[in-house]
């Protein structure tokens, strides 16, 4: 049957058949490097998004283990916090999901205005106690009154967590298992996140 529909092909049915192939291979072609460049871009974005994700905790996490330390190491340490916080807060904002950054965020700063307004209370360290204070002077009104809300926020670690894996969720192809892992809900034995 197909040898004789082979061979009662028309000229021009015959290019038109091989047209119609070419442009069906070329569909295909063009296609599935449409959906490698996505792929390739939504890994790209889940390992920034990531890296992103774990540097705010981190800082989060030192920030509160800074008052274990004596005052003079605090003090070294504390610098190069400052710079990464200023650093993570900042890409977080150019980059992230707007919610999930913005918990980020708001845990990374309540964590240093708690360390902060620790300093103050706990410690009698004049030199630090006066240059925290003089940082607060130089701030415009709106700036100070926005820390002094971060005194008693209560972002809790597991929440940003909670919101990055779901975020990170998205970046993972849809039939994966890795993409249901990453949205379900965290259990609060496994993770220790307060």
């Amino acid at each position: 049957m197909w040898n004789n529909f082979w061979h009662n092909l028309t000229p021009g049915q015959g290019t038109l058949l091989g047209g119609a192939f070419v442009v069906l291979a070329g569909i295909i072609a063009f296609s599935t490097g449409g959906l490698d460049r996505r792929s390739q871009h939504k890994r790209f974005h889940y390992e920034e998004m990531k890296t992103l994700y774990a540097q705010a905790l981190s800082v989060g996490r030192d920030l509160e283990v800074l008052k274990a330390l004596p005052p003079e190491i605090r003090a070294e340490v504390l610098t190069d916090i400052a710079e990464a916080i200023d650093r993570v807060i900042s890409e977080l904002a150019l980059t992230g999901n707007y919610q999930t950054a913005d918990l980020a965020i708001a845990y990374a700063y309540q964590q240093s205005v708690q360390l902060g307004e620790w300093v103050r209370q706990v410690e009698s360290d004049e030199g630090l106690t006066d240059r925290l204070q003089l940082w607060l002077d130089s701030m415009p009104e709106e700036q100070r009154a926005a820390l002094k809300e971060y005194e008693n926020v209560t972002v809790n670690r597991r929440d940003v967590v909670q919101a990055a894996r779901s975020e990170l969720g998205l970046y993972v192809p849809v039939g994966s298992r890795y993409r249901r892992v990453l949205r379900a809900t965290i259990n609060a034995q496994k993770f220790p996140l307060n």
